[in-house]
């Protein structure tokens, strides 16, 4: 069988190798954390399903009204960069699954529907997207929640998100952990490369005309609270 080849920001590579429980990746607008996750969501998803495991990949929000609002347009776009993963899934206008019936995405937003995550069935891996605003009560209830192991895995917790605000649940959960099983990277513009040209002229745009929101916006500081005051990292 020949080895796919995945590009990945260099930054985010180590994240994705070895044992975790859970994997989570923070920082500013442009560092392409969100399109590599969904893209590892994926591939994933084809590592089970080719080792003929069958369950469930749950792609969760804070919020989310409709898919319209989750994750599965740039989980599609992800999947149509990758021969191999188009040719594994069956990608519809609201859903994905693999082809051989083993795996499928479901979408969830925790602020409405996160007792309905405890019976969902075999719940092989949740990312959780834009997930600083998500809910200490909806940590505690979605971690549990991923319980299902074999003989060289386990079910896994992927988080991404921008940070605003250094009391945060995610922060205090993920960022700060010293659990070697949490592991979390901070990745920003500078670690894209393929950062595009149209977001450099708006970081630039940001960094001439609106220094105070840049650090925030673009390196993954925490917003400002007041005019003048930031916090710090």
């Amino acid at each position: 069988m020949t080895a796919a080849q995945i590009a990945l920001p260099a930054k985010l590579r180590p994240l994705f190798i070895g044992r975790a429980d859970v994997r989570a990746a923070r920082g500013g607008r442009g560092s392409a954390k969100t399109r590599s996750f969904a893209k590892m969501t994926a591939v994933q998803g084809y590592r089970f399903g080719m080792s003929g495991e069958k369950g469930i990949i749950l792609c969760a929000r804070q919020f989310m009204n409709s898919l319209d609002d989750s994750s599965l347009e740039e989980i599609k776009r992800a999947i149509e960069e990758e021969p191999f993963l188009a040719e594994y899934y069956d990608v519809g206008d609201k859903y994905i699954k693999s082809r051989d019936g083993r795996i499928s995405y479901a979408f969830a937003g925790l602020d409405r529907n996160i007792a309905s995550v405890k019976s969902k069935g075999r719940i092989l891996l949740c990312w959780v997207d834009e997930a600083e605003p998500v809910t200490e009560d909806a940590w505690r209830i979605l971690e549990p929640t991923l319980r299902e192991e074999g003989t060289d895995w386990n079910a896994e917790l992927w988080v991404s998100w921008n940070p605003l605000r250094p009391n945060a649940p995610v922060e205090k959960r993920f960022a700060n952990s010293k659990d070697p099983l949490i592991r979390c990277v901070t990745i920003n513009w500078v670690d894209n490369p393929r950062f595009p040209d149209k977001l450099e002229r708006q970081r630039n745009r940001d960094l001439e005309e609106r220094p105070e929101q840049y650090d925030h916006i673009w390196e993954g500081g925490f917003l400002v609270v007041k005019e003048g005051a930031y916090y710090a990292k």
